[in-house]
């Protein structure tokens, strides 16, 4: 039964380690501001895409390439939504199973170190 304390403990520090990880991503990911000012910048820019789509017509003219080089568009802000809520999502996984891995491994290192000390033998008397 020692054998089951010691591979809870092994699960214990690997499913610790994950919950970490998963646990300094999410972190990450809801304090950064990568996708919010991809849309302030957006929508900074909507009139100068509005103003030149005005003045060269078609959206795929090298006109309105040229005038809308470096601004960046609502399709980059949707872009970078998407990819932080994926983001979020890569550590709430690794979270989630590091924590019930660690759950687990906890419950087999009480278990078998509980279940597989030695027990004291009776003294007869005589």
């Amino acid at each position: 039964m020692k054998i089951l304390g010691i591979f809870g403990v092994i699960l214990v520090l690997v499913g610790g380690l994950a919950l970490l990880i998963g646990l300094v991503v999410c972190f990450n990911t809801w304090t950064s501001d990568y996708a919010t000012a991809e849309c302030e910048k957006a929508a900074k820019d909507r009139d100068a895409f509005a103003e030149a789509k005005e003045r060269c017509g078609s959206v795929t003219s090298d006109c309105y390439k040229s005038a809308t080089a470096g601004l960046t568009s609502e399709e980059d802000c949707e872009h970078n939504k998407e990819f932080m809520n994926r983001q979020l999502i890569m550590g709430i996984v690794p979270a989630v199973l590091g924590g019930l891995i660690a759950f687990v491994g906890l419950l087999m290192a009480i278990g078998g170190f509980f279940f597989g000390r030695k027990k004291a033998t009776p003294k007869v008397a005589g």
